[in-house]
């Protein structure tokens, strides 16, 4: 016989501060995101950095590109920063005045630093896609368009390639998280692309992913493949052939393809037809498919499954596709007639998943 456990309604607990203050976090959880992108525009992180990586609010209300700072106003996002853990404080002059430095998270927010994050809190916290998630009531519907549909009259790549400022800034910030994320894939997983002769990257954008493996691995022939209006702005790379398509209707022969950040973008339905047409460009006994992508464990503590589940709501408002539990993937691969695949985590928020046809 089963033990019963004598659960009281929600209704009829105690209610405490933590709760309370949990809520008030959630509630103004937004706050942080814009106070890091005004910390960003106006180059707060780079300044202390070149001021020998500390300084007090008298020297950073001098140093910012602003007339008139208010430097009331400017303490107490300082303040904010330190609460974050963004910023480290100290005192001198006998603690009347207070030095500033950055701690290992603010040194993400340096613009010029190899794990840069600033392009991705711009494009992120920009006011036009913070819109779409005022709509998220409108797009639950069945069958219904998707938030950013809702509140911007079109799909978010229709919008992108109508809106050239949005879509720089919105490549950008892909591009600073590709740098990031390749590396270490590159790190990771150099037997993923070792004994391969043929590369393609699908939906490459401005090609940084391609150029950084072909560096890493200079005897692959490498193919950088993306909708016309993204390779016509794509760098040109030495050694990387560029080819406008569209992956819905045709994917370019090669031993593997690499999709990174790719299927999470779309629903199942679309990620079995993009599936389905890189099976066929691939040879059946030698080919595979690289895929960079989330793999959700929905009951981990581990410390980035916070930030996959924030994934999914992004793409539950943004694209109508979402992030994928090992179960799921599963599901995608035999629809799509791959005979297996194999998951490996990295040292990222997406893991990579080789699918074999």
């Amino acid at each position: 016989m089963g033990t019963s456990v004598d659960v009281k309604p929600a209704e009829t607990q105690e209610v405490g501060i933590k709760d309370q203050a949990q809520l008030w976090n959630i509630i103004y959880g937004f706050a942080a995101s814009l106070v890091l992108r005004c910390v960003v525009e106006i180059g707060i992180p780079d300044i202390i950095k070149n001021n020998n990586g500390s300084i007090t609010l008298s020297e950073l209300v001098s140093k910012l590109p602003i007339p008139n700072v208010n430097s009331d106003y400017l303490y107490r996002i300082l303040r904010y920063l330190v609460h974050l853990n963004i910023l480290g404080q100290e005192t001198c002059n006998g603690g009347a005045e207070k030095v500033y430095s950055l701690k290992p998270v603010g040194t993400l927010l340096l613009k010029d630093a190899e794990t840069s994050m600033v392009q991705t809190i711009l494009g992120v916290a920009q006011k036009e896609f913070m819109v779409p998630w005022h709509f998220m009531k409108e797009g639950l519907g069945n069958g219904s368009a998707t938030a950013f549909e809702k509140g911007m009259g079109m799909d978010i790549w229709k919008y992108l390639e109508s809106n050239p400022d949005q879509s720089q800034l919105f490549n950008e910030g892909m591009a600073e998280e590709t740098r990031l994320l390749t590396k270490t894939l590159i790190e990771d997983c150099r037997d993923t692309f070792q004994g391969l002769n043929s590369l393609i990257d699908i939906g490459g954008g401005n090609g940084t992913t391609i150029m950084a493996i072909y560096e890493a691995f200079p005897h692959l022939k490498c193919t950088l493949y993306d909708l016309p209006h993204v390779i016509a702005n794509s760098h040109d790379y030495p050694n990387i052939e560029k080819v406008p398509g569209d992956m819905f209707k045709s994917v370019p022969s090669a031993q593997a393809i690499l999709l990174k950040c790719i299927l999470h973008d779309w629903s199942d339905e679309h990620c079995v037809n993009i599936l389905k047409k890189c099976k066929e460009a691939i040879p059946k006994e030698t080919g595979k498919v690289i895929i960079v992508d989330v793999a959700l464990e929905e009951e981990s503590q581990d410390e980035l499954t916070k930030a996959r589940l924030i994934l999914d709501m992004d793409m539950l408002v943004n694209t109508g596709g979402r992030e994928r539990t090992a179960d799921d993937w599963e599901v995608l691969f035999r629809r799509a007639g791959f005979r297996s695949h194999k998951i490996r985590h990295i040292r990222a928020i997406q893991s990579v998943i080789e699918a074999f046809p």
